[in-house]
């Protein structure tokens, strides 16, 4: 006697059988929950996103290259509170440069979602 739903039974057995996700994973949390990443999850954290959306309007704004600050720091050797407005805004210039330091990617990678 032939079973013919058999194979499409196991194979949602197997699929539908997996073990809920542990809650306290990082793995398993959104971006923010934690606090740890930034709400759009390319920023290791909020303030930072925020720094750099407040950047990118201050430099359309004042009608200035988007890499004023980049050309300025890592070109010119200017110290970020000399260049940009806000003393906030260059601590968290200062700590996004030295994430992708130590993460080894380009100092332009937060220039990859902007308008």
């Amino acid at each position: 006697m032939a079973y013919p739903m058999l194979p499409l039974t196991l194979a949602l057995l197997a699929f539908s059988a997996r073990p809920e996700p542990d809650p306290t994973s990082t793995n398993a949390l959104e971006p923010c929950i934690n606090g740890e990443v930034s709400r759009s999850g390319m920023f290791p954290s909020q303030a930072m996103e925020d720094a750099f959306a407040s950047y990118l309007s201050w430099t359309k704004h004042e009608r200035l290259s988007r890499l004023v600050a980049f050309e300025s720091v890592i070109d010119g050797g200017v110290e970020p509170d000399r260049v940009l407005p806000t003393r906030e805004m260059a601590e968290q210039f200062e700590a996004y440069m030295g994430w992708v330091r130590e993460a080894g990617i380009s100092p332009f990678y937060a220039f990859r979602g902007a308008p």
